[in-house]
């Protein structure tokens, strides 16, 4: 008996494979016989899997887009706080070269000769010729040829142009292939600026030019009077020349008002 036990072979097939390898012959013997009985029930297990999966994907699509848009919105936020103090700063800087110019006009005697009217916006683009203004002062004002048009204290957009007697055009420096003299205000160098219509004006210059964005062109002369600020410089790798593309400060075409500064 126990030699019988001892020459037992010890291998055998497991019970696991067996049904495992059944399985497997059922399942392709109903596929081969019955194709779309098969291609339903897989198709019925694997649509919820699927619409599991859609969700969760979307789900995730949603805080991803969440947290990218939370750190562009911080990263604008940051920006605007940095241009709001640079400004801040700049605001503060010119009121005081304002008060002292004033004063060094006051020590050389030099009082201004001029006196300003204030002046109702008539007309205006596109109701009159592009970047020009109808006024209602004219001769009956004593309003001259030439004389300048300033959006506010310190902001000269144009010049008198022509006159009837109870009108007058105003022409903005701003008008197309209009070229007035400008100085540089933080260098003191002179350029001649080119109006390009909607209130802006451009100037070609060589590369190395020192000017900046935001830098200021003030109007020829001992008043504080400012033409426009440079918004964006145009460098073109493959030219020795970049090109300022400056604006009149201020809403020119939503204004209801400007003040014509009169020559006594």
């Amino acid at each position: 008996m126990k030699q019988f036990i001892f020459n037992k072979p010890k291998w055998s097939y497991p019970r696991k494979t067996i049904i495992v390898v059944s399985v497997f012959i059922l399942l392709s013997l109903l596929a081969y016989l019955f194709p779309n009985i098969l291609r339903n029930v897989s198709h019925g297990i694997s649509r919820p899997l699927w619409s599991v999966s859609s969700t969760l994907s979307k789900s995730f699509t949603k805080i991803k887009n969440f947290f990218v848009l939370k750190t562009t919105l911080i990263n604008q936020n940051l920006t605007l706080i940095d241009e709001i103090s640079a400004l801040k700063l700049k605001e503060i800087d010119y009121d005081i070269l304002l008060k002292e110019n004033e004063d060094l006009k006051n020590q050389f005697g030099r009082v201004s000769q001029s006196k300003r009217i204030i002046a109702a916006i008539l007309s205006k683009p596109p109701r009159s010729p592009y970047d020009t203004l109808v006024i209602d002062a004219g001769e009956r004002d004593a309003i001259g040829l030439g004389d300048k048009v300033y959006l506010s204290d310190t902001i000269l957009i144009g010049i008198i142009t022509s006159i009837t007697p109870e009108s007058s055009l105003v022409k903005l420096f701003s008008t197309s292939d209009y070229k007035q003299e400008a100085i540089l205000f933080r260098t003191g160098t002179s350029f001649e600026l080119v109006g390009r219509g909607g209130a802006n004006l451009e100037l070609l210059v060589p590369k190395d030019t020192d000017i900046i964005w935001g830098d200021i062109f003030m109007y020829p002369g001992l008043s504080t009077s400012v033409i426009a600020s440079v918004y964006y410089i145009d460098t073109n790798s493959q030219s020795s020349f970049k090109t300022i593309y400056l604006r009149i400060p201020g809403n020119v075409f939503s204004t209801r008002f400007v003040f014509v500064e009169k020559r006594v």
